[in-house]
């Protein structure tokens, strides 16, 4: 009897001007995989281009959490940033090598490894336009999480400069029919 997961945790760090960490807490499933996708193209709306998914604390992924990770990809890629995975845990190394997913995108070791390739990659795609990282962005943070369970939770906040708060949002969704409404997908009706 297969075990499907009904809760994937994520946070969204935004680290620079386009740059995001997205946190996967939980299994990339069926039934998870639609919120991991929901939180890294919402980054992407925000102006993140490149994606690093730090997955230390995910525990199983299965064939369309794979399919998740492509779909990413190919977002990002066609927004003209990377999508770059980190930290990912030995018992599912074997899986990403097997499968061909190391091939198609980076795996590093750490988000800090993935984050320092980024700066290189960023250095060299923005050279001679606005630099990334320069002052403006300086002081910068930007996180919002959100959980699939029963419930979908979801919050953010944002602060610039000398700690000056911005905004403070948060908001709960009950997802009685799935996932997938929970996230504007095309779930059962009511």
């Amino acid at each position: 009897m297969s075990y499907v997961s009904e809760a994937l945790d994520t946070t969204v760090r935004y680290t620079g001007k386009h740059t995001a960490v997205i946190v996967v807490t939980g299994d990339v499933d069926l039934h998870t995989a639609p919120v991991l996708r929901a939180e890294a193209l919402t980054a992407m709306t925000q102006g993140a281009r490149h994606l690093v998914l730090d997955m230390a604390e995910v525990d199983f992924v299965d064939s369309t959490g794979l399919s998740t990770l492509i779909v990413l990809l190919h977002a990002a890629q066609e927004a003209g940033g990377s999508l770059r995975v980190a930290s990912v845990p030995e018992r599912l190394v074997r899986m990403v090598t097997m499968t061909g997913i190391a091939e198609l995108l980076p795996v590093h070791d750490t988000v800090a490894e993935a984050l320092a390739a980024l700066d290189v990659a960023e250095a060299v795609d923005d050279a001679g336009k606005e630099g990334v990282g320069g002052a403006a962005d300086e002081g910068v943070v930007v996180s919002a999480t959100a959980s699939a369970g029963r419930g979908v939770e979801v919050s953010a906040t944002a602060s610039a400069g000398r700690g000056a708060e911005v905004s403070d949002v948060s908001a709960t969704a009950l997802a009685d029919q799935g996932v997938d409404d929970a996230v504007g997908g095309t779930g059962p009706s009511r």
